[in-house]
Formats: structure tokens, C-alpha cells, sequence
């Protein structure tokens, strides 16, 4: 069992690290890779590129939970992280474009579509695994468990790229591409041990009944009201993480004029706060119920605004302390998220559901928000954008957490 947590926790680790490192590095990547010299507009056609490589994401998903519903969730650990490792390695030997001109950025472009297509397998697929072989009330935290693997590729991420920004000088490599190929090793060791899993027991109870439809056509026609619901959730869960991940360590760096090691230092204080409060959650789940949840989400709304509105004269040290209570605030919220979305679905489509309510948002508004809101902020020269765009994406949620029966948030019990 906790080999197999291990493997699981690996592939989590590893598409966040993939996530962040290129996040981290977006300024680096566009002044190597993209032919465009206005830093403004290079930001926002990096950023383009990060979009589009989510965007795809909801496909491979859709692809890797066909195969997950009909032959097993065994396969699509190996295939998908073995893709995801191939792009990474791949992306850090990219020639500089002012070598194969705008080559360098379609390059770039085509591996990021690839490795959108295997993260919509994974992360769903992890989600999915955990929760099938976990019994009943063990379920909220082993499957939180392996998605702090995640926060763990995020908090490996922000500690490397720091480490590489204030210590490696040598001008024959760049540190993003150093930092890539990390991740593409870790993922290649990571396919062959994930080889020697078993399937879950869950799964292995309906292997010998045949689906008479697409698990995807099941989902849209006969689960259609879990799967509103659960994108109404995600989406804010989505939308916070990317805005506290993607976007506030870059926004910080270009209106607060604060240096990129300092931000990455917020960030990784930040996500070892986001770590444990959604483990927190995990383990106390029956405490976080439907009445916390609308309160805390309400309760985030008000701390978001004061949080924009001292920016100005604040003190960075002030600045840090909300920051990390808002972190505290967003960590149990999404920690509730894993083991709702799992029980939401049945088992023979699960995967499908699961794939389509997470890749869905994380796909399209993570992979968007970081564009959107930096070019909204170019063209309206208005600094609290970040925060209006999550007060927006809490109404959805407000109204699945008001409108849902608290006993649905434990039907995995």
C-alpha cells in the first residue's frame, strides 16, 4: 500500500514541478525561445504558450479516462508519465531562437501540447487510484496525501529554480533548461517503478462487465448534474491556484518591485502553509463540512480585497502574513476538493468524470488565467484585477456549497 501511495505521490510531484518550473522561469523561457522583444508582450506570448499546452489537457484527459473506464487504471500511470517526461527533457534542448528563429517556438508550442495531453491523464487518474484502494473514512486523507505531491512539485520547484537563480553562473547553460532536465529524469526513474503496479480493487469488481456506451457520453447524459457541480467547485479551486502559483509570484516582481528570489521565497513558505492546512483537511474532514466551507469561501473574498487594497503602503513583512493567512484559508478549501470529486462518480466512470470536472477548469482556467489577467491589467492599467477575477469564480462555488446536502460532501464514508 504505501508503495503504491509512493508511485502515486511521484507523478503528482512531477506535473507540478513541470508546472512551476515553467511559471518560474516564463521571463528566462520567452527572452530564449520567443522572438519577441517588447517584455510585456512576451510575457503575455509565453504565457499563450503555458495556455495552450492546458488547453489540451481536457483532450488527453478525455483520451487516457477512456482507456482508465474501459481496460484499467493500471496503464495510463505508465504511459502518461512517461509522456509528460519525454516533453520535459525534450523542452530543455530546445535551441535559442536567435539559432532556428521562430523553430524555437513552435517547438516549444508542440511539446507543451504534448505535455497538456499527459498531465489530463495523470492528475485525475492519481486522484482516482488513491481513492479506490483507500477504505472509507481513510479516503479524505490518502487521496489529499497524494495530491500534496503537487504542492510538494510546486515546493521542489520554487526551491530549484532559487537555488539555480542565486548559484549557477556558468553561461553554457541556461538554469530554466538545467531545471527541466531534472524533471525529465525524475519522470523517466518514475515510469519504471510506476511498471510494477497492481490495479485497484475497485476497478477489478467491474472489469468483467461491459460498458454499453462511451464512459464519456455516460457522464455528459446520465451524471450531468454532478458534473455542473463539480465544475462550478473546481473552477474557483482552479482559479485560486493558479492566481497564488502562476500569477502573484510574476505580478508581485513587475508592480512591486520585488526581486525574483523573494518571490520565490513567498512562495515556497507559501506552499508548505497550503500543504498542511489541505492534509489538515484531509485528516479532519468531518470538521471541514458544507457551513465551514460557504464561511471560509465568504471569509476569502473579504481577506482578497484587503489584501489588494494595503499593496500600496503596506510592509512586505505585513504583506507576507496575510498572504500566508489567505494560503491557510485556500488550502482547506481545496483540500475538501480530492476526495469530493472521486466520490462524486461511479466506478465505471469514474475516471471520465473525474477527468472532465478537473481537467475542464484546471485546463482552461488555470491555463488562461495567467494570460487573461496580465493582459487585462496592460489594457485597464487597473492592479486589482487578480482579485475581482477570484471574487467572481467564488460565486459558482457559493452556490454548489449552498445548494449541496451535507451528507453528499461524505458519501464515501
Amino acid at each position: 500500500m504505501k508503495k503504491n501511495f509512493l508511485l502515486l505521490i511521484l507523478g503528482s510531484i512531477l506535473e507540478y514541478y513541470d508546472f512551476a518550473i515553467y511559471i518560474f522561469f516564463a521571463k528566462n523561457i520567452g527572452a530564449d525561445l520567443i522572438p519577441v522583444h517588447d517584455k510585456t508582450i512576451n510575457m503575455i506570448a509565453t504565457f499563450s504558450i503555458f495556455a495552450i499546452g492546458a488547453l489540451i489537457r481536457p483532450l488527453g484527459g478525455i483520451i487516457f479516462a477512456h482507456y482508465g473506464d474501459k481496460n484499467g487504471r493500471k496503464g495510463c500511470f505508465s504511459y502518461s508519465i512517461l509522456l509528460m517526461a519525454i516533453c520535459t527533457f525534450a523542452i530543455a534542448l530546445i535551441p535559442n531562437y536567435h539559432l532556428i528563429g521562430l523553430g524555437a517556438t513552435i517547438l516549444l508550442l508542440s511539446l507543451r501540447a504534448l505535455q497538456g495531453a499527459a498531465v489530463g491523464g495523470e492528475i485525475p487518474a492519481a486522484m482516482i487510484f488513491a481513492y479506490e484502494i483507500s477504505a472509507g473514512k481513510k479516503r479524505a486523507l490518502n487521496v489529499n496525501i497524494v495530491m500534496a505531491g503537487t504542492n510538494l512539485g510546486l515546493f521542489f520547484a520554487s526551491c530549484i529554480c532559487g537555488y539555480l537563480l542565486n548559484h549557477f553562473s556558468s553561461q553554457l547553460i541556461a538554469p530554466w533548461r538545467i531545471a527541466f532536465i531534472i524533471g525529465g529524469v525524475f519522470g523517466i526513474i518514475s515510469y519504471f517503478l510506476r511498471k510494477n503496479l497492481n490495479e485497484t480493487p475497485e476497478f477489478k469488481k467491474i472489469m468483467d462487465l461491459k460498458q454499453q456506451t462511451l464512459p464519456l457520453k455516460e457522464v455528459v447524459t446520465k451524471h450531468k448534474p454532478q458534473l455542473y457541480q463539480m465544475l462550478a467547485f473546481t473552477s474557483f479551486i482552479a482559479a485560486l491556484v493558479a492566481t497564488f502559483t502562476a500569477i502573484m509570484p510574476n505580478y508581485l516582481m513587475a508592480y512591486k518591485a520585488i526581486s525574483q528570489s523573494d518571490s520565490l521565497q513567498l512562495t515556497s513558505y507559501s506552499l508548505m502553509i497550503f500543504t498542511a492546512s489541505a492534509l489538515l483537511a484531509g485528516k479532519f474532514d468531518w470538521l471541514f463540512n458544507k457551513y465551514y466551507l460557504v464561511i471560509s469561501t465568504l471569509v476569502f473574498d473579504i481577506l482578497i480585497i484587503w489584501l489588494f487594497f494595503i499593496f500600496d503602503y503596506a510592509d512586505f513583512t505585513i504583506l507576507k502574513y496575510i498572504y500566508f493567512i489567505i494560503l491557510g484559508y485556500i488550502g482547506i478549501i481545496c483540500g475538501r476538493l480530492p476526495v469530493i470529486i472521486s466520490s462524486y462518480f461511479p466506478t465505471k466512470v469514474r475516471y471520465s468524470g473525474v477527468a472532465l470536472s478537473y481537467n475542464i477548469p484546471f485546463g482552461v482556467i488555470a491555463g488562461l488565467s495567467p494570460m487573461v489577467i496580465f493582459a487585462l491589467i496592460k489594457s485597464t492599467n487597473y492592479l486589482w484585477v487578480p482579485a475581482i477575477y477570484l471574487i467572481l469564480f467564488s460565486v459558482p462555488a457559493l452556490w454548489f456549497l449552498i445548494n449541496i446536502k451535507s451528507k453528499q460532501l461524505y458519501s464515501y464514508y
